[in-house]
């Protein structure tokens, strides 16, 4: 078989900026009804942000507006009519993980249950936005016994234009709860960031241009614009990047944030293999791409090429274990979770340098930073690409003298282990790197004589 080459650069003596951490997430640490604890592991990634969406589905009673206000009928203004301890645990345990919190107010998604109980238009829009001040306030004012959190992001619902599963209203009905909402929260607080809808991509559809027409005819407060895509094709997610911040700025929206605060890896078959009914062998066979090599190649990448897309937070979907997740169902890693801890150890190396170009057209990306001890890292991923040989050039590290430049894998037999070490007897110096897809390779740079 003929070797297929591709000649890649690193210029470590060009600055390009800040490597951005976009590795986000979607649920806190504590699992199971809290009989896990994934404490160390959010520690150990350090992600971010956190967005509190699906989260009864881990723990009880959390999150949702019904679940702290569970009788809406009741007195909005009294204390006594709201519960909220199970969710003051909820998001201290991710607080002390040293992640922020994006909220995410309104409810969890209702699958397959043949009556849906939650996901309905409120009785009364501006009642439950009292309701939603009322939450904020316990958490960023100190009311209710409350904290002061300083949660700054506050999202309204969750893919509303998902029928009837997140909603069973019109789409009307949601542009006029997310106006009545967003305004009600702003004059409480100026200086909270407000947002939504949770779109089907950050294309323009029906649904989000007309969220943004309301917005701009009824001057509705809109500080991030948040969007999911799930896709076997990073360049889905990048093209979708752009196309959301041209529609913005056609609407008005030019200083709307971007939030991509769903995203994964989807099998090439799409969604067949979910949902009730579904064989077991089916859904066992794609959750086990989602967490395997393909995934894992797939997450680093698009950790890459977000670099440069328009997009201000990111939240994979999900921190849970098992199926969506980088754990499996007893906390143990997953391929994918080394895509985390890859881009994670990147960042310990966060100013970018320049490198040959990312084109999500080519299947391969590449990323590469110095530490504040000009130390150097990078992080090679081949997605799909057909090459079987990566040709690196390394360019201008900044020391005298040798390097060593050391390369762990990760791919359907290895999971980021120690497969080569090079010693580069001179500055502007060659290492090839054999990767077939699906792969990735985390390098790591330093002079001679230290380990």
């Amino acid at each position: 078989m003929t070797t297929r080459l591709a000649q890649l650069d690193v210029d470590l003596g060009e600055k390009a900026g800040e490597i951005r951490a976009l590795h986000g997430v979607n649920l806190g640490p504590i699992q199971n009804n809290g009989s896990m604890d994934l404490s160390e592991c959010f520690k150990e990634l350090a992600f971010p942000s956190v967005r509190l969406h699906d989260c009864p589905y881990v723990v009880a009673d959390t999150v949702d507006v019904h679940c702290i206000f569970p009788i809406f009928d009741a007195d909005a203004d009294d204390p006594g009519n709201y519960r909220f301890a199970p969710t003051d645990d909820y998001i201290q345990a991710i607080l002390d993980t040293g992640s922020q919190i994006a909220y995410r107010l309104g409810e969890s998604i209702e699958h397959h249950t043949r009556r849906k109980y939650f996901v309905h238009p409120p009785r009364d829009f501006q009642k439950w936005a009292a309701i939603c001040v009322n939450i904020i306030r316990h958490y960023n004012d100190g009311w209710a016994n409350g904290f002061r959190h300083n949660i700054r992001y506050w999202e309204i619902w969750n893919e509303p234009w998902l029928h009837p599963k997140c909603w069973t209203g019109t789409h009307e009905q949601y542009y006029h709860l997310y106006e009545i909402a967003a305004k009600t929260i702003k004059a409480h607080d100026a200086n909270l960031m407000v947002g939504g809808p949770a779109a089907a991509g950050g294309k323009p559809s029906p649904f989000a241009e007309g969220f943004l027409e309301h917005c701009r005819r009824t001057d509705a407060p809109l500080d991030f614009y948040s969007w999911h895509n799930y896709t076997p094709e990073p360049l889905d997610i990048t093209e979708d990047a752009v196309a959301c911040k041209k529609m913005l700025a056609r609407y008005g929206f030019d200083k709307t944030e971007s939030h991509l605060n769903e995203w994964n890896y989807l099998p090439a078959e799409g969604w067949t293999f979910h949902g009730a009914g579904k064989a077991p062998e089916m859904m066992r066979r794609a959750f086990a791409e989602i967490g395997g090599a393909y995934g894992a190649a797939f997450t680093a990448a698009m950790l890459i090429y977000m670099q440069d897309c328009p997009i201000d937070m990111a939240n994979f979907y999900w921190a849970r274990v098992g199926r969506w997740g980088f754990l499996d169902q007893y906390g143990a890693p997953r391929k994918n979770f080394w895509a985390f801890k890859a881009f994670r150890s990147l960042l310990d190396h966060a100013k970018r340098v320049r490198t040959t170009p990312n084109d999500p057209h080519t299947g391969y990306a590449l990323l590469a930073g110095l530490a504040e001890t000009h130390e150097a890292a990078m992080l090679l991923v081949n997605c799909r690409a057909r090459e079987h040989t990566f040709v690196v050039t390394l360019r201008n590290w900044p020391w005298k003298g040798k390097a060593v430049c050391k390369r762990y894998v990760l791919d359907h037999a290895r999971d980021l282990v120690l497969t080569g070490q090079d010693t580069l007897e001179e500055n502007n110096a060659t290492v090839r790197v054999p990767m077939l897809a699906p792969s990735f390779c985390y390098m790591t740079l330093t002079p001679d004589g230290k380990d």
